[in-house]
């Protein structure tokens, strides 16, 4: 089996490549602006890119943790987001498809509003923002149509590495520097491990699944109970962490407060 990690330098796509070659699968990550090892360059809004990538590498499964996962980011730049989390999630996945791959795609919590949370697969959708938004049209569109396609939706991912986009690196950064901590006690999720969600995703391939799947940690915890876990796991006073609410940090978009998600597969 020969396999292509779309996004493979971000937190998600890097454990997902370390898992499959872990497993002695033939495997090619790509990177879009953050170039790590041999990670291949790829853009995504380049139709002619994206065919040459795939006749070069022919892969049997197409894995896609790439995004624009920024939220905030995305309501201010929602042309922005629609081309990198629609349109180039569709053009991918359609010349996956062209060349006899099988697809993966990793959505969100965020597709659901957080006023009845933790949810099911089969719970309704309801996005809150320009990101949760275009991740379930996204999603949509692939479950139309696209053959066999696996959408792992999951939330709150954190991981060991020293990367922007994790959140338990960013909390000890801030832990180190001194300077008190905000967390907000209203938003509620289920953080899940990054190394844990691919080992999880790998072994739904090997089984074959298909539709949408919940993969998440097996702990809920609000922003604040996090925070300060975090804090008394790297050895600081939980003293520095002020309790708030979510609309008190001015953010450009909505959060899901009572969210999170459950997960039903065993595997």
């Amino acid at each position: 089996m020969k396999h292509l990690v779309v996004g493979a330098s971000g937190q998600v796509g890097s454990h997902l490549l370390r898992a499959l070659e872990e497993s002695t699968h033939s495997v090619v990550g790509t990177y879009h602006t953050r170039s790590r090892g041999n990670l291949i360059p790829l853009n995504l809004e380049d139709p002619a890119n994206i065919r040459a990538l795939l006749a070069e590498v022919q892969p049997n499964v197409v894995w896609m943790p790439a995004a624009l996962p920024d939220v905030d980011r995305c309501q201010r730049e929602p042309e922005l987001s629609h081309r990198v989390n629609v349109e180039a999630v569709q053009a991918l996945a359609s010349e996956a498809t062209a060349f006899g791959a099988r697809f993966i795609f990793y959505s969100t919590d965020y597709v659901f509003d957080g006023s009845q949370g933790p949810y099911l697969e089969d719970d309704a959708p309801n996005p809150l923002q320009v990101y949760g938004a275009h991740k379930l049209e996204a999603e949509r569109w692939l479950i139309a149509n696209i053959p066999e396609v696996l959408v792992i939706r999951t939330a709150w991912v954190y991981s060991q590495e020293d990367n922007p986009r994790n959140f338990t690196f960013r909390i000890k950064q801030q832990l180190a520097s001194g300077q008190r901590l905000k967390a907000a006690t209203d938003q509620v999720s289920t953080p899940t491990s990054a190394e844990d969600l691919a080992l999880r995703s790998l072994k739904a391939e090997q089984e074959r699944l298909s539709g949408i799947l919940h993969l998440v940690g097996p702990t809920r915890l609000s922003r604040y109970e996090w925070t300060v876990s975090l804090a008394q796991e790297f050895g600081y006073s939980t003293d520095i962490v002020d309790p708030i609410l979510t609309k008190e940090v001015g953010l450009a978009a909505l959060r899901p407060l009572n969210g999170g998600l459950v997960t039903r597969w065993n595997g």
